[in-house]
This record gives C-alpha cells, structure tokens and sequence, in this order.
C-alpha cells in the first residue's frame, strides 16, 4: 500500500526548477483500433448469448403452449368418440323399436305406395305454396336403386 507523504517531508520547489520547461519530444501515436474491435466484439457476443436467452424463452413458452393445445385437442376428440357412441346407442333400431313399443307404436301392416295425380299435386301446392323446387318432381322409375337416387336428390341437405 502505498503511503501519502506528509507535509514535512516534501521539500519545497526551487526557483530554478520552477522556470525550467521540459523537452518536448515526439511521441507514437498509440493505436485504438484493437481496443475499439475488442469492445465492438465483446458488446456483439453479448448481444448473441443476450438473444438466445430471450428466443430460448419464447421457444419454450411457445412449447408450453402446443402442449396445452394438443392436450385441449385429445380431450376434445376424446369428448367426440364419447358423443358419437351415445349417439349410436340412441339411434340403433333395437332401442328404437323398443322405445316405439313402450309408447304404444307399432309396425304399419300395408307397405303399398300411393298414387297421387297430377290434379291432386296441382291443388295441394295451390294450397301450401311451394316450399322446396326439388319437392315438385316426380319419380317416375320404378327401379329401387333409381327411386332411391331420386328422393336423395330432393331431399339433399333435409333432416
């Protein structure tokens, strides 16, 4: 450590030294550049390791989230496969016929198709107004398969 001089021990200055200038002499400039380079890439590498930080952070909150949206998505399907299996119960012809019978339904005994004439189709949509331009046609084929087409291209997009 080093110690202050005390007042009594400085000698005091002379007049002869006092007056005397140095020499001057010329000096190198000293070179800033590597110091300046240094300082550059020390604040660059800094600015790297400062930016992987924050994108490791976000990466892993952005993964926090996927995990949180997958998790909500398995339960959702989950919720579907559970719905769709009560819907299958509810509408299977067992439970149906069942249902129908406690409530005093039962089979109809004519499986005859009815005749309806033009004059008659005339006056009920004169009566009812047309609903549907689909529900006007009239199926003619008498094929299953064709008769089937027919209906599914009137009633497409109906319960």
């Amino acid at each position: 450590m080093a110690a202050l001089p005390l007042l009594r021990d400085v000698q005091p200055l002379r007049k002869s030294t006092l007056g005397k200038r140095p020499d001057l002499a010329v000096v190198q400039n000293r070179r800033r550049w590597p110091a300046v380079l240094a300082g550059f890439l020390w604040a660059l590498v800094f600015a790297g390791l400062l930016g992987a930080a924050v994108f490791h952070t976000q990466l892993a909150e952005r993964q926090l989230q996927i995990d949180r949206l997958e998790r909500s998505v398995a339960a959702q399907r989950e919720l579907f496969d559970e719905l769709r299996y009560e819907r299958a119960r509810l509408r299977s012809p067992v439970r149906l016929a069942t249902a129908a019978g406690e409530i005093g339904m039962r089979r109809g005994s004519n499986g005859e198709f009815v005749e309806v004439s033009a004059q008659q189709l005339a006056r009920q949509l004169a009566a009812a107004g047309v609903v549907n331009v689909g529900a006007v046609q009239i199926i003619v084929s008498s094929e299953p398969l064709e008769q089937f087409r027919d209906v599914k291209s009137v009633t497409d997009g109906q319960p």
